[in-house]
């Protein structure tokens, strides 16, 4: 018995365990939202999550000074500074609550992490490699959620997950003596190794993309989703701007929108009218990646229609009318620009009247990017992207190399 309880609180079986705990809860947090929101309101998750955090904080705190370590008013800023980062981070996912619960798995994760690197890596290295190792830990994650059915990939994540790592190494650098060694080359190689293969992956990650998957699909069974092109890992397109205050992503770039507005505008509008008649705007069995133009002008117009219908549900004072008709009518603007052909032939374009009705009710001053298309990467090409990807592979895998202590000769001291 004394062997087995030595051997799970052994850090590095925690860890482990810890790790194995969180991908095995991946296929079922969908169906425990659904049993938590069906007897309380979501909003209880964030909530639930930011008493803990603070709560661990402040117990955190007490115990240190109990065991008389010395807790300065430094100390207390950036603890109290951690905190807030936290709580103001739960309150922007406040439409998503249960993304929150990240916070917590990931917190664990970043305590487990430092405590099984404490050994190896004795030194300052120790934070970044912790929160490194949370990040690679945190896209693995998201690489499952992606093969699981209903769970989706989101960079967005992965942020949230090596976030919630970084901020824990944060509080421990502030809560527990930091290392007093100096940097040791055998912590350098472990925090080169860690990061080349958070690149390595993350790199092949950025390279499944729509056209990939399709072509893959050909030589290897794969879910519809995934043969399709819907469900990508990455994707890349253009930012359009329409005006000073509206701007919107896109598969296509400005030339092949007006030769698409043009070429399909006859037959895109003609199936538009035929899912007015099947009950509603449908991309069922349009692929992105063999009709981007159709697939796109549906998109928008879900998002403008969606957001009009919500608006003219709502009294006339309520606060969130002048934002869903603000969404509406810059969704409209987007499709009359760029869509325009298209939208002219179809059953969906607005007369005079609604054009009128919904441009008064909507905010003029405020700055609007659509969310259709905004997981797509516009910064800069998958070409540029890869390459500067491969850079930072070769760098680390030339650094983990030449740390690499050499061996002594006879009679020389160890290095």
């Amino acid at each position: 018995m004394p062997a087995m309880t030595s051997r799970i609180f052994n850090p590095p079986f925690a860890t482990a365990l810890w790790i194995g705990l969180i991908y095995a809860t991946i296929p079922i947090v969908r169906r425990a939202r659904e049993a938590f929101v069906a007897h309380w309101p979501a909003e209880f998750i964030a909530y639930a999550v930011i008493a803990v955090v603070v709560g661990a904080m402040v117990a955190a705190t007490v115990f240190m000074q109990l065991r008389r370590t010395r807790i300065g008013h430094a100390d207390l800023v950036w603890l109290i500074a951690v905190a807030a980062v936290v709580v103001v981070w739960t309150r922007r996912l406040m439409g998503q609550p249960e993304e929150a619960v990240h916070f917590l798995e990931y917190g664990v994760l970043g305590v487990l992490l430092y405590r099984s690197l404490e050994i190896r890596v004795p030194d300052w290295t120790i934070y970044v490699t912790a929160a490194l190792g949370g990040l690679l830990v945190g896209t693995v994650d998201e690489i499952i959620q992606w093969l699981v059915p209903d769970r989706f990939w989101d960079f967005r994540d992965i942020v949230l997950n090596g976030g919630a790592v970084a901020l824990v190494q944060i509080a421990i650098w502030r809560l527990v003596p930091r290392p007093a060694t100096a940097t040791c080359r055998s912590s350098l190689r472990v925090l080169s190794r860690v990061a080349a293969v958070l690149v390595l992956l993350l790199t092949f990650c950025m390279a499944a993309t729509p056209q990939r998957l399709t072509r893959l699909s050909n030589q290897v069974p794969l879910p519809p989703r995934l043969a399709t092109g819907g469900d990508a890992l990455c994707e890349y397109g253009y930012r359009h701007t329409v005006d000073d205050r509206t701007v919107f992503r896109s598969r296509l770039s400005l030339e092949d929108l007006a030769r698409s507005d043009r070429e399909l505008a006859s037959r895109v509008a003609g199936e538009l009218k035929a899912s007015r008649g099947a009950g509603g705007l449908s991309r069922a069995g349009i692929a992105p990646v063999d009709d981007p133009f159709g697939y796109e002008i549906r998109v928008h117009l879900f998002a403008r229609n969606r957001n009009l219908n919500k608006a003219l549900g709502l009294e006339p004072e309520s606060p969130d009318l002048q934002t869903h008709m603000t969404t509406a009518w810059r969704q409209n603007v987007i499709l009359e620009n760029f869509f325009g052909g298209t939208l002219e032939q179809s059953s969906y374009h607005w007369g005079p009247r609604r054009r009128r009705e919904v441009e008064a009710a909507q905010d003029p001053d405020e700055y609007f990017a659509s969310r259709v298309g905004a997981h797509l990467i516009t910064g800069v090409s998958e070409g540029q992207l890869r390459t500067l990807m491969s850079i930072l592979f070769v760098f680390f895998v030339a650094c983990d190399l030449l740390l690499a202590t050499p061996r002594s000769r006879p009679g020389s001291p160890p290095e």
